[in-house]
C-alpha cells in the first residue's frame, strides 16, 4: 500500500498532549510545576550521579504508571542523548568522566520532568498555573497574565523549533548534505526568526500586549 503524498507532520519533543485520563492527567498543573522545581533544586544541590539518575528512573516509572507508553518518551530521549554525548565528550577531554555522568543525569531528569508536564497538561491549564504562580508579582507592578502568556509561548516555541531542526536535518540528508552544519541549521534559524516575527505580529494585531 503506497503512502499518500503530503507534508510530513513536524516532530514535537515537548508540548504535544498525550491522550488519556491517567492520574497524572488529573493532577493539577501547579503540582507538576512544583515537581520540576524540586528536581532542578535537588540536582543543583547534590550534584550526584546516583541521585540524578535515580530521579530520572523514578520519573519514568511515574510516567508508565500514568498510562504513558514508551513511544511518548523515545524521541525526546534520543535528542537528549545527542546533547549528553556531546557533554560526555567534552568532559572526557577537559574534565572528568564522572562529572559528565552527573551532568547527563541532570539533563535526563529535568527533560523527563518537563516531558511529563507537557504530555499530561493542556496549554490552558499551564497558563492558569503560571498565572497563579506569578500572581504575587502583581504587588510590584508586574502583569501575571502577560508573564503566563510568555511562558506558554515559550513552551510552544521549544516544540516548534525542535521540529524545524528535524525538518532541516531531513532536507539536508535528501540533498546529500548531511555533513554540512550550515545546510542543516541555517534554514531552521531563519524559519525560527520568521516564527517569532509572526507571533509578535499576531499578538500586536490582537492588542494582547503593548
Amino acid at each position: 500500500m503506497s503512502r499518500r503524498p503530503g507534508i510530513r507532520p513536524r516532530l514535537q519533543l515537548f508540548g504535544k498532549l498525550a491522550p488519556g485520563s491517567g492520574w497524572l492527567h488529573r493532577t493539577p498543573a501547579w503540582a507538576k510545576l512544583l515537581v520540576i522545581a524540586v528536581v532542578g533544586i535537588v540536582a543543583l544541590i547534590f550534584r550526584d550521579a546516583t541521585v540524578n539518575w535515580s530521579m530520572f528512573a523514578a520519573l519514568v516509572v511515574l510516567g508508565f504508571s500514568a498510562r504513558l507508553s514508551l513511544r511518548h518518551f523515545l524521541l525526546t530521549w534520543l535528542y537528549a542523548g545527542v546533547l549528553v554525548a556531546f557533554v560526555l565528550g567534552m568532559q572526557f577531554l577537559f574534565g572528568t568522566f564522572a562529572a559528565g555522568i552527573t551532568v547527563a543525569g541532570t539533563v535526563f531528569a529535568c527533560v523527563q520532568a518537563a516531558l511529563l508536564l507537557t504530555l499530561t497538561t493542556t496549554v490552558p491549564q499551564l497558563l492558569d498555573a503560571f498565572t497563579t504562580v506569578v500572581s504575587p508579582l502583581r504587588l510590584v507592578g508586574a502583569n501575571p497574565d502577560t508573564i503566563a502568556l510568555t511562558a506558554s509561548l515559550m513552551v510552544r516555541a521549544i516544540s516548534h523549533i525542535s521540529g524545524l531542526l528535524g525538518e532541516g536535518d531531513r532536507a539536508a540528508r535528501a540533498r546529500g548534505l548531511e555533513t554540512s552544519l550550515q545546510a542543516r541549521v541555517v534554514p531552521a534559524i531563519l524559519r525560527s526568526v520568521k516564527y517569532a516575527q509572526d507571533t509578535g505580529r499576531a499578538l500586536d494585531a490582537r492588542g494582547i500586549v503593548d
